[in-house]
């Protein structure tokens, strides 16, 4: 994949390579430019399958803190200093995402929420918007998945008066499971939730910090339908689009701060 990043007067063609897990850089390029050309505007391509493993990863085009680039996608409103409300918290949300590089090994630029858990606000903003969303959509179930999941799904749940049920990976719930494998780049992997956890008609949001290709969501999904869930929604803080992670959920609604 190469990201053209487009500086003052100079061109940065930033080269990656997909491998596992993680995206890696290959190497930098600077080319000369117009002058007149607009001042931190990215244009990116991709050319990465879809099925690619890999979640914590981003672009130079998906690091701009330009909040325009991020879409709340909320319902809209008739009035609108409410909607200027919603876009403040949208920007206190991105501006308190770091993205560490080269961890957790050279190469790969990490999409890092735990500043944003760092400030009590933006924090707050958060769990906010998601609860605006589905405190009247019936929603019995909020799943969330491993390890992040984890940290946005329990005060929505409670919020919602939905209950919590952790989708795990391997070997970590202690009683009987029920499992859902998927692949990845190279092999596969697993996502499992107890047994008797959800029952048959109930009406579940899925819920993660990150989209990247959507095969962890596509998983939970499936296991979810697979004991007659609704899956009314999937929920993400942050969505990698050039990696397509929405095409793979299908039909399958995503809502993405």
């Amino acid at each position: 994949m190469d990201t053209l990043k487009i500086f003052n007067s100079n061109v940065v063609i930033q080269r990656f390579f997909y491998s596992g897990n993680f995206v890696n850089q290959l190497k930098l390029t600077a080319l000369s430019f117009s002058s007149t050309c607009p001042k931190k505007r990215s244009i990116s391509a991709s050319t990465a399958p879809v099925g690619t493993g890999g979640r914590h990863f981003h672009t130079a085009a998906s690091n701009h803190r330009n909040t325009s680039c991020f879409s709340h996608m909320a319902a809209p409103t008739s009035d609108g200093h409410k909607e200027d409300v919603k876009d403040d918290r949208i920007s206190r949300i991105t501006s308190a995402i770091r993205v560490i590089p080269d961890f957790p090994k050279p190469g790969i630029l990490f999409q890092d929420i735990t500043t944003l858990l760092l400030d009590p606000v933006a924090f707050k903003d958060t769990i906010d918007l998601f609860v605006e969303r589905y405190k009247d959509k019936d929603i019995s179930v909020v799943a969330g998945v491993e390890a992040r999941g984890f940290i946005f799904g329990p005060p929505i749940a409670l919020a919602i008066g939905a209950k919590f049920v952790p989708m795990r990976k391997p070997n970590k719930l202690p009683g009987a499971v029920i499992s859902q494998e998927y692949s990845l780049e190279y092999g596969t992997d697993k996502i499992e939730m107890h047994v008797g956890a959800v029952q048959e008609g109930e009406r579940a949001l899925v819920i993660d910090d990150l989209i990247a290709t959507g095969g962890t969501l596509c998983a939970a999904i499936s296991l979810l339908e697979r004991v007659g869930v609704k899956v009314v929604e999937c929920a993400c803080v942050i969505e990698l689009p050039d990696l397509k992670g929405r095409d793979r959920l299908g039909d399958k609604p995503l809502f993405v701060l």
